[in-house]
């Protein structure tokens, strides 16, 4: 019988803050990620890199990323978790999905085709697991998770800022990953969406960056509209059911006290 706990992606920005307010026997990142080799763990925590290091960051080198996660792949089954905690991004979810939308089987980008691929192996080798589908997370102090947030909080010196002013953005502070998760761990059910009511470009703006709101560009129909994804479980966290864990007022008045205090 297993009595240990891992958690896989400790020394990332999440896996610091997560590890710190809750004790794992195997604290696991890529310099030694050999010792889960052979183990039978009670509960893994595991962080897709997306989320471990930011879209953004990973982006910049999805080559690399490939061969992480085929790394991945090919010793998933030398960890042998009874129940397995994944917290991966919402990227192979359409953007008005919930948590009966399936999955996308395919993708032409690479880097969403990296979290398809470990994602459908993962379910498939191991038998109890939580998929957590995060939205856009809000890092404080750590860049490349959010590119609207580090635009408006380290815009460039001049000229329009290279965002989509009616993109809808559902940013998920990372203060909440312990009680969204635990809470639906007893649940039983496969995946969860913790997802945050959408606010446009122009609403975050107004919020944590009100002077670079005459920077924003005009309107184009081409430019990316953004998310709507919402959450059949979220009357877990809010009633009524409406498909996301806070209003949207609350949502305002968080992104102020996290990235705007003095606005408060």
């Amino acid at each position: 019988m297993a009595h240990d706990t891992a958690f896989l992606g400790a020394s990332t920005a999440l896996g610091q803050y997560w590890t710190k307010r809750r004790f794992f026997d195997y604290l696991i990142n890529k310099d030694n990620f050999q010792l889960t080799f052979g183990k039978t763990f009670r509960m893994m925590v595991y962080l897709d890199n997306a989320v471990a290091n930011g879209e953004e960051n990973v982006r910049k080198d999805v080559e690399a990323d490939t061969r992480a996660t085929n790394y991945m792949l090919a010793h998933l089954a030398d960890i042998k978790p009874e129940f397995t905690v994944f917290v991966t991004t919402c990227d192979m979810l359409a953007e008005d999905a919930d948590e009966n939308t399936p999955t996308l089987e395919h993708s032409d980008d690479p880097y969403v085709q990296n979290r398809i691929n470990l994602y459908r192996e993962l379910n498939r080798q191991y038998g109890r697991v939580l998929n957590v589908h995060l939205p856009e997370i809000a890092s404080m102090g750590h860049r490349g998770f959010s590119t609207l947030l580090d635009t408006l909080l380290n815009p460039p010196a001049k000229g329009s800022l290279p965002l989509a002013p009616l993109e809808m953005h559902q940013i998920y502070f990372v203060q909440r990953i312990l009680g969204d998760v635990e809470r639906c761990i007893p649940l039983g059910i496969p995946s969860i969406i913790p997802a945050m009511p959408p606010l446009t470009t122009t609403e975050v703006a107004e919020v944590i960056a009100p002077k670079l709101l005459d920077r924003l560009p005009a309107f184009d129909p081409s430019q990316p509209m953004g998310s709507r994804r919402s959450s059949i479980h979220s009357f877990q966290w809010l009633d009524p059911k409406d498909g996301y864990l806070v209003t949207k007022e609350d949502q305002i008045e968080l992104l102020k006290f996290y990235f705007a205090p003095d606005l408060i």
